[in-house]
C-alpha cells in the first residue's frame, strides 16, 4: 500500500537517472585507444565532444524519491566497478546526499564489486544501508567481500561498510524506501551444464528495468505487461548468449509495446547515434519510441 500524507499527498518516483550503461567492460575500451591502428570505431569516438554518449560506465540506475515524510529517498539498482565514478558526476550534479537501499541484480563483478565504496555513506551518515539481493547474489558477495557479509573478519581498521543484507524472494512484491519493487525473473545466459543464471529486474510503478537479460520466462511476462517505461538489454546488434542484442530487444519491445523503451548495457560495437537513427525510423515506421539511454540521462517520471 502507498503511504498517504493527510495532505493528500503520496510517496512516489520522481525521477530516475542512469549511473551507467555499459557492459562489464565499460567504453573506451582501453586496447581499442591504445592501439596504432583500432578497427574500432565506437572507442575512439566515445573520446571525442560528439561521440561522448558512447562513454560508458557499469550499468546501473538511480531512483529519486519523493516521500510522503518529505524527505528524499534515493535508491540504487548495482554498484559495479565504477559506481565511485558515477556518484562524482551524478551526485555531486543533482545533489543526491543520501543512499537509503540498495538493490542488486545479480552477482556479476558490474553489478557487486563498487560495494565496498559504500563505506564512505555508511561512515559519514552513521546508519547501514538495506541491500536487497537474491540467496544466490549473497553467496557471491559473500565470497567476493567476506567482511562485508561477516564483519568479525574484517582486517585493519575494522571500519567496514554497514550493509544489512536482506535475502528476498524472487516471486513476491517487497517495499523499499516505501515503494512497491515487483521482481522480474528473467535469464541472464546460462552455466556450463545448461541451467539458467538468473537475473532480477525491478518494476516500480510503471517502470520495468532489465539491464542483462538474454530471454525473458513466460511467467515473467504478465508482471511486465503494462510498462509504460521499459529500459532493456541491448548489448549489441546480433544476439549474445547472456545477452539481447539490438533486434532482440526490439522483438520484446513489439511485443509489450511500452510508451517509450530506453535500451542500456551496450558494449563497443554499437554506436549511440547510429541507435538513434534508427529510433527515428522506428518511430515514423511502427509507431514505437526506442531511443539508447546514456551515462548521467535524467528521467522525469
Amino acid at each position: 500500500m502507498v503511504p498517504v500524507a493527510s495532505n493528500g499527498s503520496t510517496t512516489r518516483v520522481r525521477e530516475i537517472i542512469f549511473l551507467g550503461t555499459g557492459t562489464s567492460g565499460c567504453i573506451p575500451n582501453i586496447p581499442c585507444i591504445t592501439s596504432d591502428n583500432p578497427d574500432c570505431t565506437v572507442c575512439k569516438y566515445s573520446l571525442t565532444a560528439q561521440g561522448a554518449k558512447n562513454r560508458r560506465r557499469n550499468t546501473s540506475l538511480l531512483i529519486r524519491i519523493d516521500h510522503v515524510d518529505g524527505r528524499e529517498r534515493n535508491v540504487v539498482i548495482d554498484c559495479g566497478k565504477t559506481f565511485f565514478e558515477s556518484a562524482v558526476e551524478v551526485f555531486v550534479k543533482h545533489n543526491v546526499k543520501t543512499i537509503d537501499a540498495v538493490l542488486l541484480t545479480h552477482g556479476h563483478a558490474d553489478a557487486i564489486l563498487g560495494l565496498d565504496d559504500l563505506r564512505q555513506w555508511t561512515l559519514s551518515l552513521g546508519a547501514s544501508i538495506p541491500v536487497f539481493l537474491s540467496k544466490e547474489t549473497l553467496e557471491t558477495v559473500g565470497n567476493a567481500f567476506p567482511y562485508l557479509v561477516d564483519t568479525s573478519k574484517a582486517t585493519g581498521s575494522g571500519e567496514v561498510p554497514k550493509l544489512n543484507f536482506q535475502v528476498i524472494d524472487p516471486t513476491v512484491p517487497l517495499e523499499v524506501a516505501g515503494v512497491e519493487f515487483q521482481p522480474l525473473l528473467v535469464e541472464h545466459g546460462r552455466y556450463s551444464d545448461g541451467e539458467p543464471f538468473f537475473f532480477l529486474g525491478f518494476r516500480f510503478g510503471n517502470v520495468s528495468y532489465i539491464s542483462d537479460c538474454s530471454r525473458i520466462p513466460e511467467a515473467t511476462r504478465p508482471l511486465i505487461s503494462g510498462t509504460e517505461l521499459l529500459v532493456l538489454d541491448a548489448l549489441r546488434w546480433t544476439s549474445h548468449a547472456s545477452h539481447f542484442g539490438y533486434w532482440d530487444a526490439l522483438e520484446e519491445v513489439r511485443r509489450f509495446r511500452p510508451e517509450r523503451t530506453l535500451l542500456t548495457d551496450f558494449c563497443h560495437s554499437i554506436e549511440h547515434g547510429d541507435m538513434e537513427a534508427y529510433g527515428k525510423k522506428l518511430l515514423c515506421e511502427e509507431g514505437l519510441v526506442v531511443d539508447p539511454a546514456y551515462d548521467g540521462m535524467r528521467v522525469v517520471l
